[in-house]
């Protein structure tokens, strides 16, 4: 447990970065208060960094530790909670390193100070977090976020209150005109949101259903064509409304078209002529022409609907897939660059070597995406590329490198994934490939967390870092595991130094994960202990082996 001056310069961290989120909302950036809020956060840190090159904080829901120090609390789940602001958002640890300059102090006092509830924004902390990209800042985060509820349901009691009478407007229209003065004693009206809306989706609607006639007209056109000559003019026609539909938006009269031309394709009468100018439209409704516009399309503020556009790309054929590759750097907003990465996850299979060609990008970013690609496809011949781009200059790369070989779970990570284990350097990357030393959960994988935890070395590590090893060692069931981490609870010494004390906490830990009724007379032992951990995590192992024996009645 850390002790003295640090614990007190790491309270008033973060005491300033609840008054810099209050400040940088109410001032703006010119305003002296503005300014004055970030010079005195940044020094603040630097107070901080005198006695340790790191601060790490651990989020909780309603707690925030500096070590095992409970250094902030809050037990109420609102967006001015600090602790509950990171961890709704799934971060659970956040690392602020010696070298983090005033730039980057700036750039994350912005990111947590957005009004998240009033303001119409697209991206979590975490996204945001990532596109900013800090050198020096680094937070873990786990995959399950809790979901904001009470602003949920408050949005949605406010949404009924508001909303407006659909025959209002047409009431208004329908009204006769006055006699006399037509604007004497008028009463003028309001136009809500709610019409507005109304006449511009019967405006589209006007729209669409005459570009839908259009298309049939071609269609007719098709259906009569009679020479090479002919088809050759009408396919040109289609090309043409393909490129107007994609750059105004109408993905799904796109995608129709392109399914009325493959059915037609596929009748047995058909003649190769016919096919063959189909093809030719399919191969341009997904080419690097059309996709640019698709690109544009996507790249706004506001997020389109996925749906429609993986809807119309399974009509395209594996040339695609390089076009879709060059919009990831090209497109400015992040949820755009995650349609695509979802796209080329779907396309894939159709050209998988073509896919790893992106990790060969000068762009970190493109080869990090695409590392992703690779891993949601779930090829395993993907291990082979991955293994030869391992040693990455980016550090950003090697960690979703290690996360991927994790997840592929073939034995050849192995190797990479150990040397990574004890990198004190870049704190992410070690918890990463702990967890995808997990992944792999082989026999060999067993041994060697058995005998890394059996090393005296192991004693003095972060309690955080031993913690994931012992969930790791949870995935064995068997008694030989049970009875070596029922050794390590119960193992005392005339001087109990906190490393013991983490390292029993741990091993409780471990036990409840595990399930086993053996552990409970051990568990029920410990629960008696004086030592505060100790008889927290014994207690929690307890209700968790209590709670799954419940369930499996």
């Amino acid at each position: 447990m850390e002790n003295g001056e640090d614990i007190k310069a790491a309270k008033i961290v973060i005491k300033m970065l609840l008054k810099s989120r209050k400040n940088l909302r109410m001032y703006p950036v010119n305003n002296p208060i503005y300014k004055k809020t970030l010079e005195d956060t940044f020094e603040n840190f630097k107070a901080f960094f005198k006695y340790k090159d790191r601060l790490i904080f651990n989020i909780r829901l309603y707690e925030i530790y500096y070590g095992e120090e409970l250094i902030y609390q809050n037990n109420e789940q609102k967006e001015d909670n600090l602790a509950f602001f990171f961890f709704k958002d799934g971060i659970r640890e956040l690392i602020f390193y010696e070298k983090m300059s005033f730039e980057e102090v700036e750039s994350f006092l912005k990111v947590i100070s957005l009004d998240f509830v009033n303001d119409v924004l697209d991206d979590d902390t975490v996204t945001l977090f990532w596109e900013e990209d800090f050198p020096h800042i680094r937070y873990l985060v786990e995959d399950e976020f809790l979901s904001d509820e009470d602003y949920q349901e408050q949005s949605i009691a406010q949404a009924k209150g508001k909303k407006s009478d659909p025959l209002k407007f047409d009431n208004i229209a329908d009204a006769p005109l006055p006699e006399g003065d037509p604007f004497k004693d008028l009463d003028i009206a309001t136009i809500e949101e709610e019409d507005l809306k109304r006449l511009s989706h019967e405006l589209e609607e006007d729209l669409n259903d005459k570009f839908e006639k259009f298309m049939n007209i071609i269609f007719e056109l098709f259906y009569k064509a009679k020479s090479k000559e002919d088809f050759s003019e009408i396919a040109h026609f289609f090309k043409n409304a393909i490129e107007y539909a994609v750059q105004n938006g109408k993905i799904e009269t796109t995608t129709r078209v392109l399914a009325r031309l493959k059915k037609i394709a596929a009748f047995e009468k058909v003649t190769d002529v016919v096919k063959e100018n189909i093809n030719k439209i399919l191969l341009f409704a997904g080419s690097e022409h059309i996709i640019y516009y698709l690109g544009e399309y996507i790249d706004v503020k506001e997020k389109t609907d996925p749906a429609p556009i993986k809807e119309l790309v399974r009509f395209f054929d594996k040339n695609a897939i390089p076009p879709f590759m060059n919009l990831l750097s090209t497109l400015d907003t992040i949820h755009a660059r995650k349609m695509i990465i979802d796209i080329l996850v779907l396309m894939g299979p159709k050209d998988f070597i073509t896919i790893t060609k992106g990790l060969n990008s000068p762009e970190w970013y493109v080869v990090r995406n695409i590392i992703y690609v690779l891993r949601e496809i779930g090829d395993i011949r993907a291990v082979d590329y991955l293994l030869r781009t391992v040693n990455h200059p980016d550090i950003r790369v090697r960690t979703e490198i290690i996360r991927s070989l994790g997840e592929l779970g073939d034995a050849r990570a192995l190797a990479p994934i150990i040397e990574c284990l004890d990198d004190e350097s870049e704190i992410q990357l070690k918890f990463t490939a702990i967890r995808a030393l997990g992944s792999l959960s082989s026999e060999e994988v067993r041994k060697f967390v058995v005998n890394k935890m059996s090393d005296k070395i192991f004693l003095n590590k972060e309690f955080n870092e031993k913690k994931e090893y012992f969930q790791i060692l949870s995935r064995w069931k068997d008694q030989e595991t049970i009875d070596f981490v029922i050794s390590i609870l119960m193992k005392k010494s005339l001087f109990s130094t906190s490393k013991t004390i983490e390292n029993r906490a741990c091993a409780a830990f471990c036990l409840g994960l595990i399930g086993s009724r053996d552990a409970l007379p051990f568990l029920y032992k410990c629960q008696k202990e004086k030592t505060k951990l100790i008889r927290e995590y014994s207690d929690s192992a307890i209700k968790r082996i209590d709670h799954e024996s419940q369930k499996q009645g």
